[in-house]
Formats: structure tokens, C-alpha cells, sequence
């Protein structure tokens, strides 16, 4: 374990198929342990404790968790963070912004997030958001930040975590016939309106029943399910000769307006900067 500006680096190992249903959990209640019950006198003193966790953060591959201080620069990152920046050690993360790390829009959008937990002590919790690898992938997270308030009642810290979505081929429903028939339904209808009342049609469940039980199969809200559905949609007709109109509609949005604000607040990039991008990276060298 090596410690750089008031930092924890913390190693990475390979992961197991059976560590990917337990990391949310885990995650979850370390998070709002660290947010609710502990109130250290100072970020070092937080620090110190985090390091016993240094082995278990180490085991999760999927799981991207980081602290960062009140200028919302990095102090602690696991491997999993450094991997899909591109970068070879954790050292090279601390100390710095996600606008400096990621060196993007995506980037500047990140660390908004990061002066509103911080200034406000509003936690963002299951936030959809598509992310961009070094590698040049995507995948979908969840994500969470919230305030870590010390002895003193001010907040001295952010924790955050971003959990990978299994892939909808590992998160298929099986046996349950009932939510088979949601997902089936916003499959075939994800270009026109969808609304909640007609999931619940569908599936004989109450509203409650249809989030807890989607949510517990498919590891998101069934509202988050329709975005992304739309989402990758929309990603395949970007890369065709289509207007950001043209593509609005056949996805299922009002307007380009509704359509170009949700892609940004999922991506923290423009359809127009996606499409730029894309282009920049499939460029030969």
C-alpha cells in the first residue's frame, strides 16, 4: 500500500463471475455507513480507517470507488478507476480532478457533480450514466456520491462509487414471466411513450412490486430501463447518416430538445460532441 497526498493506492486482482452480484450490496452499505454513521475529525483520520478496506476494495474489478477532498480532487482510488482512464498506476490519479483526469467534457461534468455533493450536501444516488473507457468502450453505471461530514458537523469529503450494469444477456429475467413481459414491451415500444400505468398493465404488479422486483433482475428502475433501451438505440443511429431530429423520433422523444437534454445527462456529452468523438477515435492513426 503506498500513500501520496494524504491518498491510499490500493492494487487490483482478477475478478470472479461470483463477486458481481455481491459488489452493489457491499458498496452500498459502505457507502452510507461512511456518509451516515461515521463522523471523523479529519480527512487523514478517514483515510486511516479506509486503509483496512484496502483488500476488499481491491477485490472488486467492477466496482470504481474513489474519496476525493472539498477542492474534488482524488485522495483515494482503487484500481479498477486507473484502469479505465487509461493509466498504469493509481498515483498518477491522486490529487487531481475528474476534469483533469478524464480531460473531457465528461470529465468537467463529473466534477460539477462533485463542487454540488461537496458545497450543497445533496447525494446523487442511482445516477444512469453511459461512461467512456480509454479503450475506447462504453459501459453503463450506476452511480452514487455522497457528503462525508466530520466531528464538527462540516463536510470534509465525497465518497462515490460507479457499479457496472450486467450485460442485458447476464440480467435476462428467466422464469419470471411477468417482468419478461415489461421488458419485452419496451423493446418493441421504446420509440413511442411508455407509460408506468401500462407496465403495470402488463406485469399484474403494483407500482412498488413492478420497482422492487425489476430493480432486484435487472439492477436498475424500470424508468432507468426505458433510458437506456432508447439510449443504445440512439447510439447505433448516430453512427448512420441521420439528423439528431430524425433520430429524436425514432427513439421516442418529444423533441431534439428532450432528446439532446436526456443524452447529455446520461453521457455528459452533447449527440453532436458523441458523434464528433466517435469520429475522432474510428480516424486512422
Amino acid at each position: 500500500m503506498t500513500r501520496m497526498e494524504n491518498g491510499i493506492s490500493l492494487s487490483n486482482r482478477p475478478s470472479t463471475g461470483s463477486e458481481k452480484q455481491a459488489d452493489s450490496p457491499f458498496i452500498e452499505q459502505l457507502i452510507n455507513a461512511l456518509a451516515v454513521s461515521f463522523r471523523p475529525d479529519s480527512l487523514d483520520t478517514l483515510l486511516n480507517h479506509l486503509s483496512i478496506l484496502a483488500p476488499i476494495l481491491d477485490a472488486l474489478p467492477n466496482v470504481v470507488f474513489f474519496i476525493k477532498n472539498t477542492r474534488a480532487e482524488y485522495v483515494l482510488v482503487n484500481q479498477t478507476l486507473a484502469k479505465r482512464c487509461g493509466l498504469d498506476r493509481v498515483e498518477d490519479v491522486l490529487g487531481r480532478p475528474s476534469r483533469d483526469v478524464f480531460n473531457t467534457r465528461q470529465g468537467t461534468e463529473y466534477t460539477e457533480q462533485d463542487y454540488q455533493v461537496l458545497k450543497t450536501g445533496i447525494c446523487i444516488a442511482d445516477k444512469l450514466e453511459l461512461h467512456f473507457y480509454s479503450s475506447g468502450e462504453l459501459g453503463w453505471c450506476l452511480t452514487h456520491k455522497m457528503p462525508i461530514y466530520g466531528a464538527c458537523g462540516n463536510v470534509i469529503a465525497m465518497a462515490g462509487v460507479s457499479v457496472d450494469i450486467q450485460s442485458d444477456e447476464l440480467n435476462q429475467p428467466g422464469t419470471n414471466e411477468r417482468l419478461e413481459k415489461v421488458e419485452s414491451y419496451v423493446r418493441t415500444h421504446f420509440d413511442q411513450v411508455i407509460r408506468m400505468e401500462s407496465l403495470t398493465e402488463i406485469s399484474g404488479l403494483s407500482m412498488s412490486q413492478l420497482e422492487r422486483n425489476f430493480k432486484k433482475i435487472f439492477h436498475m428502475t424500470p424508468l432507468q430501463f426505458i433510458q437506456k433501451t432508447r439510449l443504445e438505440h440512439a447510439l447505433r443511429l448516430l453512427a448512420q447518416d441521420m439528423t439528431i431530429t430524425e433520430i429524436a423520433a425514432s427513439c421516442g422523444y418529444a423533441d431534439h430538445s428532450a432528446f439532446s437534454r436526456q443524452f447529455k445527462q446520461l453521457t455528459g456529452v452533447s449527440p453532436s460532441q458523441f458523434k464528433e468523438r466517435k469520429a475522432i477515435n474510428s480516424a486512422p492513426a
